[in-house]
């Protein structure tokens, strides 16, 4: 078992910035980079009952528990009377060890543009992100880059128990400059699947 704890400031305070302390995300992004040295074709984060409510995740590498992570839960923190956040993670080494280790590769810089599209949708909350990139995921459009989350939004006119996401798509090929027809017909296949996970796009 590999443990991590983690506590204080990410980023220390000074003349230059105010300073930013240690968060989930931060935390999600190292078991993230240790991930990457191996071989996964599929990771995915699912919520953990261990952990802070909101705040913790088991990670699964090609259908294999591999390490589950968090803030640890307010109850065990007010019994150890811990005012200050902390962020533990858990590296089940065995597991991970059995996964092959990523090749050394490069690919060049494609010489063509690429083409970015901004999708703006609601989701229920208990919709994660996991699912909504495992629904583009499944496409498999062999032109999309990345597809990431820009913004979230909570509150206003989005109702109780919903929220906003702008998510962008990125298509490039390294052969040769995209089609206007083929990004719109991408984009309406990443809003057909998303709208079948309960998606409603936003105007």
């Amino acid at each position: 078992m590999l443990s991590i704890g983690a506590t204080g400031n990410a980023v220390a305070p000074s003349v230059h910035s105010p300073g930013r302390v240690f968060s989930f995300f931060d935390l999600k992004g190292d078991i993230e980079t240790l991930l990457g040295a191996f071989d996964i074709r599929n990771v995915v984060f699912q919520p953990s009952d261990h952990y802070h409510p909101g705040r913790g995740a088991s990670v699964r590498a090609d259908g294999v528990t591999v390490a589950e992570f968090g803030q640890i839960h307010p109850d065990l923190a007010a019994a150890r009377k811990i005012k200050q956040d902390i962020y533990i993670a858990e590296v089940y080494l065995e597991k991970l060890w059995a996964l092959p280790l990523r090749s050394g590769r490069y690919q060049p810089l494609s010489r063509f543009p690429a083409v970015a599209r901004d999708f703006s949708f609601i989701f229920a909350d208990s919709v994660g992100f996991e699912s909504i990139r495992s629904a583009v995921r499944e496409l498999d459009v062999p032109e999309m880059q990345s597809f990431d989350p820009v913004e979230i939004f909570r509150g206003g006119a989005v109702p109780q128990g919903r929220y906003s996401v702008l998510l962008r798509a990125q298509f490039q090929s390294q052969e040769r400059t995209l089609r206007d027809d083929e990004v719109a017909q991408w984009s309406a296949e990443i809003i057909r699947a998303l709208e079948a996970i309960g998606g409603v796009l936003r105007s």
